[in-house]
């Protein structure tokens, strides 16, 4: 009977050990992707962002109105002044990784406003990159 649980038990164990493995290489790696975002909004490195953010990102909040409002990641891009430094501070609250996909939960805080993102990435061939950013922004 030993036998027997040793024998299923070793080869899960292994499995497990390179699950957890897997997972703390992509958390690493979507941790320094949202690190770039961070950077790059607050150093005024645009170039820092367009490495985390796929082409094809699209920011949607809700509009004073209370209405769905869409922006192109290009545009917020756009609106990064190179080299302008902005008070912000960005932190990652969570991570939530299955398979190639993955959601982020992040605040960025300044001196006025609290910012809360929920960062959808997926891990393509080259890696990492944000797809996807809701948010939603509270005075402080």
């Amino acid at each position: 009977m030993n036998r027997i649980k040793f024998t299923f038990l070793v080869p899960v164990v292994l499995l497990l050990a390179s699950t957890s493995s897997l997972a703390n290489n992509d958390v690493a790696e979507i941790t320094s992707v949202i690190q770039k975002y961070f950077d790059g909004t607050s150093k005024g490195q645009p170039e820092l962002v367009k490495q985390a953010f796929a082409k094809s990102l699209e920011l949607q909040y809700v509009d004073k109105k209370g209405q769905l409002a869409r922006w192109l990641g290009t545009e917020y891009i756009a609106n990064i002044k190179p080299g302008k430094i902005k008070s912000r501070r960005g932190k990652i609250i969570s991570i939530d990784i299955t398979g190639n996909a993955a959601v982020v939960k992040a605040t960025v805080t300044t001196t006025t406003t609290l910012f809360t993102d929920y960062l959808l990435l997926l891990k393509v061939d080259s890696g990492w990159q944000v797809t996807n950013k809701i948010f939603t922004k509270q005075k402080r």
